[in-house]
């Protein structure tokens, strides 16, 4: 008996419930009893009869590096989109556009894609593809299509930006142990500069 209670508990993950709980209220658009109701017996269900193997992130949470990470996000969204706004209106021939490719040294798939949705929502960046580091053997990378960047110096200035991003992620939330693998991979092909030496 006591065996079936562990197996239970190991199936049901709490976040996981939550979130399925929100997914459900959002797609009815209604925050009602019944509807709580409803997404949490389905989201037991969900979570008994098709587990998800456990993940571990490993994340620590840093309240005011996520702040002024929020913080500089908000400060490169209003530059982009003055940016963006600017060659749309601005008169004369429209630059052309770079696909840029950026190489990461989080080594974890989760920094990666956090790396990316960043970069995603500034205006002029978008993400075409990314290369999962547990699919390329520990080197993540995304490809940028970079709006009006169109010479070897804007290219280099988009891959610098990106960097940084992934940057401000890691001091915001790796681990010391994850910072300090992430620190060697930049020493290793000399982004140095970019990923910075101090402890988060």
């Amino acid at each position: 008996m006591n065996a079936k209670v562990l197996s239970l508990r190991e199936r049901v993950s709490v976040p996981m419930l939550v979130w399925l709980v929100v997914l459900w209220l959002l797609l009815w658009g209604d925050l009602s009893w019944a509807n709580v109701l409803s997404g949490t017996l389905l989201g037991l269900l969900v979570t008994i009869v098709l587990p998800l193997p456990t993940v571990r992130f490993g994340l620590r949470i840093r309240p005011l590096r996520i702040l002024l990470l929020l913080g500089r996000f908000l400060v490169d969204l209003f530059a982009a989109s003055a940016q963006v706004a600017w060659l749309a209106v601005r008169p004369g021939k429209q630059p052309r556009n770079s696909v840029v490719r950026v190489p990461l040294h989080s080594g974890s798939d989760l920094f990666v894609t956090m790396t990316a949705e960043l970069v995603s929502l500034v205006p002029g960046s978008v993400v075409v593809e990314i290369g999962a580091p547990s699919a390329l053997g520990g080197q993540g990378s995304i490809y940028i299509h970079a709006l009006g960047v169109d010479s070897a110096e804007g290219r280099e200035e988009t891959r610098r930006n990106v960097l940084l991003t992934e940057r401000r992620i890691m001091r915001t939330f790796a681990t010391p142990q994850a910072y300090a693998e992430y620190l060697d991979r930049c020493r290793a092909d000399g982004s140095d500069a970019l990923c910075g030496g101090s402890r988060p």
